[in-house]
């Protein structure tokens, strides 16, 4: 499906807000970065100082927008500087650039397994698509559905996948459910249908 094609649901600012990396300030900071008991126990399978403050940087920025976020330490210096200086007791230790893809795979099953999350697969599409299709029976516009779409995946516990990904899903969706709506018109007596277009105009 183009770029040209699919359904426009969220505005640039809104898109920012939903999928843009979280930029803390210092109370955030302290909010998001701390752990509970439970997630230091998953932090200390990480030996290496590089993985734990990527471990951690994973966590809150998950604990903030439940969402992963790909990342160099360059690209979030003050994040690390502070993660340094509080847990680490060294302002001057060197990182590297990034850690492995398999470190940073193996990071995001032990976050979403600390709460009970599950990843987004398209294996998931038929079951958003039927969801979406229920949602658009009472909430016919774009935006509101999306509202209503937002607290299905937080209830279910899963990731929000790709804007792109919602795009399609929500065309698909619109699709099906004005066949529906045809269908349905069809079987209705053609003296009716007129009467319930005037009846719509009217109300327009």
């Amino acid at each position: 499906m183009t770029k040209k094609n699919r359904l426009q649901l969220l505005t640039e600012s809104e898109i920012n807000d939903f999928y843009a990396r979280p930029d803390f300030n210092f109370d955030e900071r302290e909010l998001y970065f701390a752990v509970s008991p439970q997630e230091m126990i998953a932090l200390r399978q990480y030996s290496a100082t590089k993985t734990q403050i990527a471990f951690r940087l994973q966590l809150a920025y998950f604990k903030a927008k439940q969402k992963f976020f790909e990342f160099t330490f360059d690209q979030v210096h003050d994040d690390v500087a502070y993660l340094i200086a509080k847990y680490y007791n060294n302002t001057k230790a060197k990182l590297p650039k990034s850690i492995t893809r398999q470190s940073l795979n193996e990071q995001k099953q032990d976050i979403l397994n600390l709460f009970d999350y599950q990843d987004w697969s398209p294996k998931q599409n038929v079951l958003i698509e039927s969801h979406l299709c229920e949602l658009l029976r009472y909430y016919p516009k774009g935006n509101d559905t999306f509202r209503q779409l937002l607290v299905y995946f937080e209830n279910q516990k899963i990731l929000l996948p790709s804007y792109r990904t919602l795009q399609d899903l929500f065309t698909r969706a619109f699709s099906l459910e004005n066949e529906r709506i045809s269908k349905l018109i069809q079987l209705i007596p053609q003296e009716e249908q007129e009467k319930l277009s005037n009846l719509i105009k009217c109300e327009i």
